[in-house]
Formats: C-alpha cells, sequence, structure tokens
C-alpha cells in the first residue's frame, strides 16, 4: 500500500462486484481538476474480478490504494477506507457511479476553517438558496432527509468528524443506513454547513431503493435507530422532523404491505401516537391515502402522483 503525506482530499469507494462499472469510476476520479487527492479503493469481497480491476489501476497510479477486505457491507467499507485515510477531507462514491471533471474542486473551494461540512447538490434542498447554512437550521433538514442530505455521496467532510460510531449501523439496516450516517453526522460539529449549487456527482442506477420492499418490521427498526441517533437532550426540537420521515417510510410500507399488517403494527401506532402528542398536522390528503382499505389502489395511486402531499 502506498502510504502519502497529508493530502487535500481522500476519495473512499466502495466496491463489491462493480466490475462493469468500476473502470469508469475510478479513471472519473483520476481526472480531477483537483489533484492533491489520494484514492481509496476498499474492495467489499468482491467475486467478479473487481478487486483485480482495482489492483491494475494502483499499479499505474501511485495516487490509488487498495484495500481487500472479506464481505461487509457498504458502509463498513466507507469506515475501513476512512479509517486508512491520509486526507484532511473525505469524499466518498460509489462504485458504479463517476464525478465530473470538476467536482472535487468546487467542493474544496468552499473549505475554510469555519466549517466541516461542503455539501454538494445544494439545489435538491427546496427553499433553501444560501450557501452558508447554520448548523441548527440543517440538522433539521437532515432529520427530514431534505433533497440529496442523507446520501454520503456529493459531498466533503472534515475528517476529524468522522468518527467510528457515525458508520456502526446493523448490516440487516440496507435502506436509510446513508441517512443515519447523516443524522450522526450533523451532531459532531457546532460549524454552518457551506453549500454548493452545483452538479458534482453522476448518479448510476438506483439498484437498492427501486426494488426495496418496505416492511412495518423494518421501518419500526429504522425509527428506533434515527430516535437514537439524535442527542436525547435535543430530541424534542426535532421531534417533528422524526415524524415527517418516519411517514414518508410509512407511505412506502402501504404500498408494500397490506393495510391489515402495518395497520396493526408498532410502527404505525407508535408514530400515530407520537403525531397525536405533537398535534403534528399530517394533511387531509395523507390521511386519505391511509384510509384506502386496497393494496392495489394504494399502489396505483402512488405510481400515478409519485408522491403523497
Amino acid at each position: 500500500m502506498n502510504v502519502p503525506a497529508t493530502v487535500a482530499v481522500s476519495v473512499v469507494v466502495p466496491i463489491y462486484n462493480s466490475i462493469d462499472t468500476i473502470a469508469t469510476c475510478i479513471a472519473s476520479i483520476q481526472q480531477q481538476q483537483l489533484t492533491d487527492i489520494e484514492i481509496i479503493l476498499v474492495d467489499d469481497g468482491s467475486t467478479d474480478g473487481s478487486g483485480r480491476i482495482c489492483d491494475e489501476f494502483a499499479i499505474k497510479d501511485a495516487r490509488i490504494n487498495v484495500i481487500h477486505q472479506p464481505n461487509s457491507g457498504r458502509t463498513m467499507a466507507r469506515k475501513r477506507g476512512t479509517q486508512f485515510a491520509h486526507g484532511v477531507w473525505i469524499a466518498y462514491v460509489d462504485s458504479d457511479d463517476s464525478l465530473p471533471a470538476t467536482a472535487l474542486w468546487d467542493l474544496y473551494q468552499q473549505v475554510n476553517d469555519e466549517t466541516d461540512i461542503v455539501f454538494g447538490n445544494g439545489g435538491s434542498i427546496a427553499l433553501e438558496h444560501r450557501t452558508r447554512i447554520p448548523i441548527q437550521d440543517f440538522r433539521h433538514l437532515t432529520v427530514r432527509s431534505e433533497g440529496t442530505i442523507g446520501v454520503p455521496w456529493g459531498s466533503l467532510y472534515r475528517r476529524i468528524v468522522l468518527s467510528d460510531n457515525l458508520f456502526d449501523i446493523p448490516r440487516e439496516i440496507i435502506n436509510g443506513e446513508d441517512y443515519l450516517f447523516w443524522v450522526r453526522l450533523v451532531f459532531q460539529t457546532q460549524k454552518a454547513v457551506h453549500v454548493v449549487y452545483k452538479a458534482v456527482y453522476n448518479k448510476g442506477a438506483d439498484h437498492t431503493s427501486n426494488t426495496f420492499v418496505w416492511t412495518a418490521d423494518y421501518c419500526q427498526r429504522l425509527h428506533q435507530l434515527r430516535v437514537e441517533s439524535i442527542p436525547a437532550e435535543m430530541y424534542d426540537e426535532y421531534a417533528d422532523d422524526v415524524i415527517c420521515d418516519g411517514l414518508v417510510n410509512l407511505f412506502a410500507t402501504a404500498v408494500c404491505q397490506s393495510r391489515k399488517v402495518w395497520g396493526s403494527s408498532h410502527f404505525y401506532l407508535q408514530l400515530m401516537h407520537e403525531i397525536k402528542e405533537r398535534r403534528y398536522w399530517m394533511g387531509w390528503k395523507k390521511q386519505l391515502f391511509l384510509q384506502i382499505p386496497s393494496l392495489r389502489l394504494r399502489r396505483l395511486i402512488a405510481k400515478v402522483f409519485k408522491k403523497i402531499k
């Protein structure tokens, strides 16, 4: 393994069976306008030759280091790469994605002593057009999972705020684990978040979220981890945001399971109790949607309207 001196940015790429996309991904990082970088490729037990391709790239580019490990999941692969990183700042890129040539440069231009997070793709934040967002405001946006907040890619993070507990998420959480990473992250700093309103990431095909089947039991586990990720003494301030994102999970479950199942679940009953206790206004469209008895009809409505407003 190459051991560089401190660099500006370490780019960590978790890789599992990405033989069709990994070469394009790595090349896009190599060709960045910002050159003071290291590239850490974490081969997470690939069985399709992806690891061999990583090794071939490393032979030709001294900035590339490859870590081979038994399959442990994408989040743990990011953790391992972060632990080996020498960069003052960390960026994450998924192995089926790529970066525009100026992505890291555009993000790095916002780096200063007054921030620990530079958030890219700022245009995804509804009604927000500030290049500097106080951390208290950004925490609310994060817990609500606004825009592309809640995915690790497309941003820069100061290495010293990326403690191990951000990644210590049960492996069975395969949808929502990135959201939990962010919720934990924003309570690690008191500094304002700098925002870049440019496209800094090219997203590949999103296989997991498109095929994931939501269940009330899964939502309950995710909800528990969400609550635990917020400091107890601060929870009341973010309780409405927790409800907001919990409802998103509930609507996803409502098009995957029968109302008889999720309607009697602990997750649903707890969420409704919190809504009543907080006097949270859900909106009549959402209330009507949840009352529809037919799973088939709920699916049809969700497909037509894409998202319940």
